[in-house]
């Protein structure tokens, strides 16, 4: 049994390495990178945007903080931030992708200068932290 997990999880580790390997000779620019070129449907966006931002504090910290404060204990993640995802997906995301952009500093950039891309970027990588 021991045996056999350790070989499925080193083929799981070869498999992942091999797959990036293949996608990173395809990447050209940061375009590519960041956003996959923009040539990903819009189901494998929205599962990979949840998937981001639903991780493994999600999955592992939520449910003690439901068994020890029920659903109040919780309201702000997940539902909180599933629907904020789903507000900025219904009312930002077009105009957003139509400005051609990479990330929400870049917004800021173009939108106020150089000087608040800065600080909101250290102001969102500081809340992450969080």
């Amino acid at each position: 049994m021991n045996t056999t997990l350790i070989i499925f999880v080193a083929l799981y580790l070869l498999g992942t390495l091999g797959l990036g390997m293949w996608a990173g000779t395809r990447i050209k620019n940061t375009s590519d990178f960041a956003v996959a070129g923009r040539s990903l449907p819009l189901i494998m966006v929205i599962t990979t945007t949840f998937a981001t931002w639903f991780g493994a504090e999600t999955v592992m910290g939520v449910p003690a903080k439901f068994v020890q404060g029920g659903l109040n204990a919780v309201i702000e993640d997940p539902f909180g931030a599933g629907t904020c995802l789903i507000l900025v997906g219904l009312f930002f995301a077009t105009k957003l992708y139509k400005l051609n952009l990479l990330t929400i500093g870049d917004y800021y950039r173009q939108r106020y200068g150089k000087g608040i891309e800065v600080f909101c970027s250290v102001a969102i990588i500081l809340s992450y932290l969080g």
